[in-house]
């Protein structure tokens, strides 16, 4: 019995240091914002985050208020409701709040992709050159040019009538915004391979295609980016990304014509650091998504 002792103590100190590595000890600090662990021990919320985000964010900001902070499968999120609040936030300190390790984990599970040294400083300059100034003039003229064949092509027929469809206002915005974005950035149908308007023709019915498997995985998003995604979602996010892998690649993209200096630039200063090019695809999908972030 006296042997079993220790043994028994042993594990039951690494039982309690595990649930406290899992923060299951946690509680509310005075200068933190509400803290709600759910009702279920690790998973807190998961379940309910899963089912439906948007609900579940709408009850929490009724609850709580603008801020709080939640547990999902293990992990503290602080979600902030106000929009207002977000400039302030950002620009706290390093010291106080760092988002770098937390952005490289979620570029990762997201996009599949691996940021190089100073990645992110790259991105930086390359956008205040290409998407400011006179470079933004330039794409200011390519997103123009390309909203017109998206918009006005059917317009005029034969018998000279128009023809007219029906859509909600987001959806429309949403698709149109989006296509004419990503043929500025990532270029056009060569011309010489299949004549001007056969061109335009493949870039409508390319961008439409694209767009239709990017709302499969902006729906996925949220949970994705969170780890709470079901076998069956997670299946499906892995595929339409290793769609968008494909049809995003380098290998693709050089041979369009009208790409973007942006795009050109960041596979130039990617290859010069001796990136393999599965993963210079891989940063193709998440280019977009970098501009912004």
């Amino acid at each position: 019995m006296a042997l079993f002792f220790p043994i028994i103590l042993a594990l039951l100190a690494s039982v309690i240091g595990g649930l406290y590595l899992l923060g299951m000890f946690r509680k509310r600090r005075s200068d933190e914002p509400p803290l709600d662990k759910g009702t279920i021990p690790w998973l807190g919320y998961a379940l309910d985050f899963r089912k439906s985000t948007s609900n579940f964010l709408q009850k929490m900001h009724k609850k709580h208020g603008d801020i709080f902070t939640v547990q999902i499968a293990g992990y503290y999120f602080t979600f902030v409701m106000d929009p207002l609040s977000f400039g302030p936030i950002i620009k706290e300190s390093k010291a106080n709040l760092d988002f770098e390790e937390f952005a490289r984990e979620l570029v990762s599970r997201v996009f599949g992709y691996q940021s190089v040294t100073h990645g992110h400083k790259m991105l930086e300059k390359s956008s205040t050159k290409h998407l400011m100034g006179d470079g933004l003039v330039v794409m200011t003229q390519a997103m123009m040019e390309n909203l017109q064949n998206l918009m006005v092509h059917n317009i005029g027929s034969s018998k000279g009538e128009r023809e007219w469809h029906q859509d909600g206002l987001f959806n429309y915005s949403y698709n149109v915004v989006f296509r004419a974005g990503y043929l500025a950035l990532y270029g056009n149908e060569p011309a010489k391979n299949k004549g001007k308007e056969k061109a335009k023709e493949f870039d409508r019915t390319h961008s439409d295609e694209l767009f239709y498997e990017f709302r499969k995985y902006d729906q996925l998003f949220p949970r994705l980016a969170y780890s709470v995604l079901p076998p069956k979602d997670k299946i499906e996010a892995e595929r339409l990304k290793r769609l968008f892998w494909n049809m995003l690649s380098v290998k693709k993209t050089l041979q369009k014509e009208n790409i973007s200096g942006w795009i050109g630039e960041q596979h130039q200063q990617r290859a010069e650091q001796g990136m393999p090019e599965h993963m210079q695809d891989r940063f193709m999908f998440f280019a977009p998504v970098g501009i912004s972030g």
